[in-house]
C-alpha cells in the first residue's frame, strides 16, 4: 500500500514550524531572506545551527541576505516593510546583528557556510531545510515575518537543489513538488546574483 504524500500546511509563524528541530536534523540548508537578527538572538536557533553544521554529514548551509550598503532604489520602501517601527539606523544595527551572527558561523564553520549579499529584491523569506520548504512574506504590517503566516511544503529539499543546480527539468514532479520547486529555484536564482562573502 502507497503512503500518502504530506500535504502542505500553513504555520501561524516560525515557532509552530520548529525551525530548530528542522534544522539540527538538515544534511543541506539554504537560507534566503532580508536579514537574520532574529536568528542571531534566538539561542535554539544558534545551537540548532552548529549542531547541524558540527555533523560531519552535514554537506552546505547556503545564506543570502540583503545588502544593506548598498541601498538599492526600493531600499526606503522595503525598510519599511522589514520593521515600519524602526529608524533607519536601528534597521542598520539590525543588519550589523544579521552580518555578525552569519560572520561568526562561517568562521566556526568555514567549510560548510557560504555567505552572499545582494541587491536583489527579495520576493520572499525562504528557507530550505531537510524536509521541507519553508516560505513567508513580506507586507507592509508592523508584525515582522517570523510572526506572519508560513507555508510548510514537505519535500526532498536536497533532490530539488541537485535538479535545480543542474539544470534539470522538472516535468515529471507531481504538484506539491513543483511548487516547492519554485521556491527552490527562487533561491538559486538570488544565489547567482548576489555577491560571495564566505
Amino acid at each position: 500500500m502507497e503512503m500518502e504524500q504530506e500535504k502542505p500546511w500553513v504555520a501561524a509563524g516560525l515557532e509552530e514550524v520548529g525551525l530548530p528541530e528542522r534544522v539540527a536534523r538538515s544534511d543541506r540548508l539554504f537560507f534566503h531572506a532580508a536579514l537574520y537578527s532574529n536568528f542571531a538572538r534566538d539561542r535554539a536557533m544558534a545551537d540548532a545551527l552548529d549542531a547541524a553544521l558540527s555533523r560531519p554529514e552535514f554537506e552546505r548551509l547556503d545564506v543570502v541576505s540583503l545588502d544593506p550598503v548598498a541601498r538599492p532604489p526600493y531600499w526606503d520602501e522595503f525598510r519599511q516593510v522589514l520593521r515600519p517601527d524602526m529608524t533607519a539606523s536601528a534597521m542598520q544595527r539590525e543588519f550589523s546583528v544579521s552580518a555578525s551572527f552569519l560572520d561568526a558561523l562561517a568562521s566556526r564553520h568555514p567549510h560548510k557556510v557560504r555567505l552572499y549579499v545582494t541587491v536583489a529584491l527579495p520576493l520572499a523569506p525562504v528557507l530550505l531545510t531537510g524536509d521541507a520548504v519553508l516560505a513567508g512574506h513580506y507586507a507592509h504590517s508592523t508584525i515582522a515575518a517570523p510572526l506572519g503566516l508560513w507555508l510548510v511544503i514537505p519535500a526532498d529539499v536536497a533532490g530539488l537543489l541537485d535538479l535545480a543546480e543542474e539544470g534539470g527539468r522538472p516535468d515529471t514532479l507531481d504538484a506539491v513538488a513543483l511548487g516547492a520547486y519554485r521556491y527552490v529555484s527562487d533561491c538559486l536564482a538570488a544565489r547567482a546574483v548576489a555577491r560571495r562573502l564566505a
